[in-house]
């Protein structure tokens, strides 16, 4: 039996499985439930909310995923918080088996239907998992990588989620925590919740509104001994601006469209950017985190 096909089983034995999804939730806690209802909420609208298709989010979504392509053929990846699941088509196309998870039942449905539909051809290489990435029912050390994209703030127990990708993982195994938000970003965008003009949604996520974003030497304690830390990546300076600027113009004045930026100046201030996040002052100025970790 193959690692995939493993894993299909014991999830067969462990959880409950509906309509090409399985389940597994056995408790959850208020912190949980409240991540679920605003994840069931907004999850048809985080692509163009996040603006994942521009230049910006392409190039660093892209940036992480290099080194997943770096593995071995069929090589298992799991994506904890899959959201709309914006990553997963490249992977499978390059015939990867991916599990995609994530606690809010209607993201991770939403997820099955769009490879259904968009990657019939791959949809076998894909298993859906509804469930708390703190407690993932997946056998010890089946797994070349795992991979989580603005999700790993929202753990109410981080260091519990770090044990358990610790057991999952195998020896010399990547993992990827991408486009997690600075100390800088989350004071701005606590703006975004604090006033109800900038607000989209009525409810909020609970790590949203608690989490303080990570320092560089957060990353450093993160991991403990379990993992070696071989990239650590500052993204968005001047683009973080322009982001939350433009994100802030069209929520105040209630535009039918989001701003968007010129090509060729978003192309211009990536460089730019690149070149300030290189600078050891102006590296503290980042938007997100990129860390990249390899199982010792």
């Amino acid at each position: 039996m193959s690692g995939f096909a493993e894993i299909k089983y014991i999830l067969q034995q462990r959880a409950k499985f509906n309509d090409g999804v399985f389940s597994y939730l056995p408790q959850v806690s208020e912190f949980q439930r409240q991540e679920i209802i605003f994840h069931d909420q907004i999850h048809q609208d985080e692509i163009e909310v996040h603006q994942l298709k521009t230049v910006r989010n392409k190039y660093y979504h892209h940036y992480f995923k290099k080194w997943l392509y770096d593995l071995p053929p069929a090589a298992v990846i799991l994506e904890i918080g899959s959201g709309s699941g914006f990553d997963l088509p490249p992977l499978l196309a390059r015939g990867y088996r991916v599990i995609a998870s994530d606690i809010s039942s209607a993201s991770i449905r939403s997820v099955r239907g769009k490879i259904d539909l968009e990657l019939p051809a791959f949809k076998g290489n894909l298993l859906c998992l509804e469930a708390d990435g703190q407690n993932l029912p997946l056998p010890d050390e089946s797994l070349e990588a795992v991979f989580m994209v603005a999700s790993f703030h929202h753990f109410e127990d981080q260091a519990r989620a770090i044990a358990g990708i610790k057991r999952l993982v195998k020896k010399n195994g990547l993992v990827i925590l991408a486009m997690e938000p600075s100390r800088l970003m989350m004071k701005v965008t606590r703006l975004f919740k604090a006033t109800t003009r900038l607000r989209i949604h009525q409810g909020h996520s609970a790590a949203d509104a608690s989490h303080n974003g990570f320092t560089k030497k957060d990353w450093f304690k993160i991991s403990g001994p379990a993992f070696s830390l071989i990239k650590l990546k500052p993204v968005w300076c001047l683009l973080g601006l322009a982001h939350y600027l433009l994100e802030g113009i069209f929520r105040i004045f209630r535009l039918k469209k989001r701003l968007k930026l010129p090509v060729w100046l978003e192309r211009l201030l990536l460089v730019v950017d690149e070149v300030l996040l290189s600078l050891p002052l102006v590296s503290r100025l980042n938007w997100h985190w990129i860390a990249i970790y390899k199982k010792e």
